[in-house]
Parts: C-alpha cells; sequence; structure tokens
C-alpha cells in the first residue's frame, strides 16, 4: 500500500499552486520555444494577501528574466520593461499573453510541450523586505 501512496502525494504536491510569503501562484506557464529563439514569455494568476510588489524573477532555463507591460495602440504593439509590478491584497493579478508578464531573456535551451521550468519569484513589502518563491512554469503543447 505505501508504493501508491507516495507517488499520490508526490502527484498532489506538484499539483497544488506555489504559496509562500503570503503569496498565491497559480496557473503559472511559460510559452514553448523554438530552436534558436532566445526568449520566451512566462504568465501566472498572482495573489497577495497584504500589499507587496513583484520586483525580480531568475531561472536556470535563461540568462536573465524581466518583468514587462504589454499592450497593442491601434496597429502599433507597445512593449516596455517595469521596475515591478504591484500585488494589491486579495486582489489576483495576472500575468498574461498581450499584458503584464515576465520574459525570459537568453534561453540556454528550447522550451518544449510538457517540460517544467523552475523559476524564482522575488516580492518586496512596503518596508523593503523581500521574500522569494520558488515555482514551476509548466510548458503547453504547441498549437498548430
Amino acid at each position: 500500500m505505501r508504493i501508491y501512496v507516495l507517488p499520490l502525494l508526490a502527484a498532489l504536491m506538484f499539483a497544488s499552486p506555489a504559496q509562500a510569503a503570503d503569496v498565491r501562484i497559480e496557473n503559472a506557464w511559460a510559452r514553448p520555444t523554438v530552436p534558436g529563439q532566445q526568449v520566451a514569455g512566462a504568465f501566472m494568476d498572482i495573489t497577495a494577501e497584504r500589499d507587496l510588489e513583484l520586483v525580480a524573477g531568475a531561472t536556470p532555463a535563461a540568462a536573465a528574466v524581466e518583468l514587462h507591460f504589454m499592450r497593442m495602440d491601434g496597429e502599433r504593439m507597445e512593449m516596455r520593461e517595469l521596475e515591478s509590478i504591484r500585488l494589491p491584497a486579495g486582489k489576483t493579478v495576472s500575468l498574461q499573453p498581450g499584458g503584464l508578464h515576465a520574459m525570459l531573456i537568453g534561453l540556454k535551451t528550447p522550451l518544449g510541450g510538457g517540460d517544467s521550468v523552475p523559476m524564482t519569484l522575488t516580492v518586496r513589502d512596503g518596508a523593503g523586505k523581500q521574500s522569494t518563491i520558488e515555482i514551476t512554469l509548466g510548458v503547453p503543447a504547441p498549437r498548430d
């Protein structure tokens, strides 16, 4: 019976959203890439129990992680790097395509469907205290 309990517990642990430092991360994923592609978007839903700011990210899969804002202005795309993303208490902030997101810059290898990418997020409170949260980005299969 123990043989079946351990895999079940492991599956439940990895299926659960990440939670630390009064922050809940759900639906974390990154876009699949093609060979030679150097950047990928990372997306997630973040809910903080108290006012915080997302100030940084890091992953061994890329040289850097940048926080970005993107929007369309007519037919022109505007994208800019942000110093931080506000996480108001009790409100879910969605990092999603076409809006706020994280960019994985300088990918070391392509991201393929079914891959899991470890990522560390850094949040800061109003007093300047920083905390880190370990998450895993799932990579879905590319759409045709």
